[in-house]
């Protein structure tokens, strides 16, 4: 029982994270004059982008930590723990460097940077849960490895 617990705890972090980048996207975007300039010129902080490129930034932003939700329900041990660990950082690494480049523009205290630590956060929540995840002997589950020498293959056990 407490693997489901940890598993429903991530889960829990990946669709937090998920919905916390898309309403990151929207609060960005929202603004009329960020939204009218973009519309305008397809220029968003001085850097062009185009269909292809806000479908990949939808993609990886936000399809991606909500399939995670559903992947760490469904993969075993220790598939499970090194994806969302993996997976942790490269999102936590990412949202401290958009952190660290608006701040250096603008040393505000916004709703932007704050939503931005928020999902930081859930980064590293993510991140810990996944290294601190029970191990196959404290989960009262046999171990799921194939036997690796004789003896073990004879007696059934691994």
């Amino acid at each position: 029982m407490e693997l489901l617990a940890w598993k429903l705890r991530v889960s829990t972090l990946w669709i937090f994270l998920g919905v916390g980048m898309l309403a990151a996207m929207f609060a960005v975007v929202m603004p009329s004059d960020v939204l009218s300039t973009y519309l305008a010129t397809g220029e968003f902080e001085g850097e062009k982008i185009d269909a292809a490129m806000l479908a990949l930034m939808v993609g990886l932003f936000c399809l991606l930590p909500l399939a995670m939700a559903f992947v760490t329900l469904a993969l075993r041990d220790p598939f499970d723990r090194y994806a969302n660990a993996i997976l942790g950082v490269v999102a936590t690494v990412m949202w401290t460097w958009d952190l660290a480049e608006h701040v250096s523009k603008e040393p505000t205290i916004s709703g932007g940077p704050v939503m931005t630590l928020t999902l930081i956060i859930a980064g590293l929540l993510i991140v810990w849960h996944a290294w601190k995840w029970p191990k196959a002997a404290e989960q009262d589950v046999p171990d799921r490895r194939p036997a690796s020498t004789p003896e073990h293959r004879a007696a059934g056990t691994a």
